[in-house]
């Protein structure tokens, strides 16, 4: 008896990560379409949306399937002299930051690394505006952007699946800052929203 308990203990345990990673892999998902469910309900109703202010109807935006492949540890190394960037927007004028951090970390296997930028004079902003390989054909062709929490440590978690549009992709007329050649990625990142059909 003893020996049948040693051998399906570790058949018990082999069951119990793949329940709960299973259960994990579930959570995360409702945490990625809640964020997507409370950005369509931004749009819809609150008079800082661009469809809002445009009065024009709002279809809901689309976005890859949850993948936590695309959520990722990085690393920041932060500049430590001031150092500016001047970056093109979308309609011909350029907006000056602060070069803020780089951060490295690894997605599919491939080594990368992306600018964080701080807006001058506005406190704690941070732009991580990016494109990928994706930019152009399933993504908006200006890239995206991604929110960042930055503290104290050095340590910083990405998640691709939250990448959103700035709001040029839906009307032309707003003024968006373009990535730095820097953020412009060979890697394929099939996570967050995708191109918006006009």
């Amino acid at each position: 008896m003893k020996k049948a308990w040693l051998i399906l203990m570790p058949i018990g345990v082999v069951v119990f990560f793949m329940l709960r990673s299973g259960g994990d892999d579930e959570s995360y998902s409702r945490e990625i379409n809640q964020f997507w469910e409370d950005r369509h309900d931004f749009f819809k109703t609150s008079k800082a949306s661009p469809f809002v202010q445009k009065e024009v109807e709002y279809k809901a935006v689309e976005y890859f399937a949850p993948n936590p492949e695309y959520k990722v540890n990085g690393t920041l190394s932060r500049y430590s002299k001031r150092e500016t960037l001047t970056l093109g927007n979308s309609d011909g004028t350029t907006t000056t930051y602060l070069k803020f951090a780089d951060v490295q970390f690894k997605i599919k296997g491939q080594k990368c690394s992306l600018l964080i930028l701080k807006a001058l004079g506005f406190g704690n902003q941070y732009l991580l505006a990016f494109g990928d390989a994706t930019s152009g054909v399933s993504t908006y062709g200006g890239g995206r952007y991604l929110d960042v929490a930055i503290g104290k440590s050095d340590q910083i978690t990405l998640d691709f699946n939250k990448a959103y549009n700035p709001y040029c992709a839906y009307f032309e007329d707003f003024t968006c800052p373009l990535p730095p050649r820097e953020n412009l990625l060979d890697v394929t990142i099939e996570a967050g929203e995708k191109n918006y059909p006009y």
